[in-house]
């Protein structure tokens, strides 16, 4: 595990008509994120050709502040709020690690 900053991109669709409660939960989780030890950026956009697809980009101190965002209070109170049901297919809910 690295010690230097770490960028992910989340890419996430919601199922059609789930949008705005999905978008009101992933606005949530930003703020509360944005709070986090370790978090220098966390930001959620919306795709201009799909409204139901939001990419967060965020970028952590290092790969285990956000391993320990990933399981923290936040990320839990999301989980548990019931969002998994507004994505169009959980599965393809993609993270990728951009090299830097």
């Amino acid at each position: 595990m690295s010690n230097s900053p770490l960028t992910i991109i989340a890419i996430t669709t919601a199922k059609p008509g789930r949008e705005a409660a999905l978008g009101a939960a992933q606005e949530k989780l930003v703020g509360e994120t944005l709070l986090e030890d370790g978090c220098l950026r966390y930001e959620l956009h919306q795709s201009l050709d799909d409204g139901r697809v939001r990419i967060f980009v965020e970028t952590w101190e290092s790969e285990a502040q956000w391993r320990a965002h990933m399981e923290g209070a936040a990320m839990q109170r999301f989980q548990a709020s019931g969002v998994g049901d507004y994505f169009a297919d959980f599965a393809l809910h993609r993270l990728l690690k951009v090299a830097g």
